[in-house]
């Protein structure tokens, strides 16, 4: 649902954000032999044009997911929201990804 959500196919097809992050649950032609558990990563103080930054994003969950020792992220998802800094009148925005930290058999 996902894929065709953004023209990215059906449910054969595995949405991949960068290479090594997934959104479906699944990766098509490949076997994930152990899941690591819920990996995550957030950044705060977001201004501008969100997708320019997405790239880096995703590149930095996978890493924090290579930490836990897996080679890719499946099922992943973004949160956005913003906040009043404490004693401010600056509202901070975040983002976080987050997605199952796996290994895939190559």
């Amino acid at each position: 649902m996902l894929g065709k959500l953004f023209g990215l196919g059906g449910s054969e097809e595995s949405a991949a954000l960068i290479d090594g992050c997934y959104t479906l649950g699944e990766i098509p032609g490949k076997k994930i032999a152990r899941a690591l558990g819920i990996i995550k990563y957030a950044k705060k103080g977001i201004s501008g044009d969100v997708p320019r930054i997405s790239d880096g994003i995703f590149k930095n969950l996978l890493s924090a997911a290579r930490d836990k020792g897996a080679n890719a992220v499946v099922n992943v998802r973004l949160v956005s929201g913003s906040y009043q800094a404490k004693g401010s009148a600056w509202i901070v925005t975040y983002i976080i990804a987050y997605g199952d930290a796996v290994i895939v058999e190559e």
